[in-house]
């Protein structure tokens, strides 16, 4: 029971922290611009802007309600029921934060507002849900086709803006189009960059006493049958997927057995599975 809650509290930070990072970038920064923003947020500002019948986070909330259903079917429940949680938090965070960051360059406004979006989608999403909107959708897309989060996020948000194009100056689109660039970029960075993976291929001769060793220091192995091109001799290559502080454990490891190993390190940013996976929990 302890261990569930600290689990729910420390999801809920992400969670919080995100929500606010993300509220902060709509209304410190693009609202008093009359900017437009990413995903559902920027479908809730235009109707702000034309129609002002309903505060932000009310409309935000109500135009949620079909992007949950298409969740519901496509994506796991845990990950439903945590996006409505952060669905309150992210719309209690819109209706909270009421400040104007002294910025007055439209430019230097969105590069800080895809900033702090970016970096704040991305904690909402190492978390168990989202705070709803395109979160979802680019959910959808992670499981059913591995694109990545920033880039569906952008391209979500392309389609998106270009509706909004019919209605907005072309120099308001322009810029939103540089703060989805920038937002999906910190995305990207942000969310693959909290759980670092490294890909390994070691070639040695003495295949077998490294990978024991390995084994003893808790690094798995996949032996891999191959054939030189070259020589045409047959060779046993291994293959591990760690994380990057295990990386110089292995290095050494490896050398101590054979100083003319052939060791390639690769990053790898999409990792499927239990204990070695960065993938959030979705």
């Amino acid at each position: 029971m302890a261990s569930k809650l600290k689990d729910f509290f420390y999801q809920s930070l992400l969670i919080v922290v995100g929500s606010f990072l993300c509220a902060l970038s709509v209304k410190g920064l693009l609202i008093h611009q009359d900017l437009v923003t990413r995903g559902l947020t920027g479908i809730a500002l235009l109707i702000h802007y034309k129609w002002a019948v309903l505060p932000l986070s009310a409309i935000y909330l109500l135009i949620n309600i079909p992007v949950f259903v298409i969740g519901w079917k496509f994506v796991g429940r845990r990950f439903v029921l945590y996006s409505l949680w952060g669905l309150l938090i992210y719309t209690l965070a819109l209706s909270l934060i009421n400040v104007e960051l002294a910025v007055d360059d439209p430019m230097l406004i969105v590069v800080l507002a895809g900033a702090l979006s970016g970096a704040g989608t991305a904690l909402i999403l190492r978390s168990y849900g989202s705070c709803g909107g395109s979160e979802i959708l680019c959910v959808v897309l992670n499981k059913l086709f591995s694109i990545t989060l920033g880039t569906s996020s952008m391209f979500i948000s392309v389609i998106i803006v270009s509706l909004l194009a019919l209605m907005f100056p072309i120099e308001k689109v322009l810029y939103t189009l540089v703060f989805i660039y920038i937002h999906s970029q910190f995305t990207d960075k942000v969310f693959h960059g909290m759980a670092k993976r490294r890909t390994a291929i070691i070639i040695s001769n003495e295949w077998t006493a490294i990978t024991k060793a390995l084994n003893t220091h808790r690094i798995g192995v996949t032996l891999i049958s191959g054939q030189g091109g070259f020589l045409g001799e047959e060779r046993t290559l291994l293959y591990s997927v760690l994380t990057a502080r295990v990386v110089p454990l292995l290095k050494r490891t490896v050398k101590e057995i054979d100083e003319n190993a052939f060791i390639a390190i690769m990053q790898a940013d999409d990792v499927t599975g239990i204990e070695i996976g960065n993938q959030a929990h979705w």
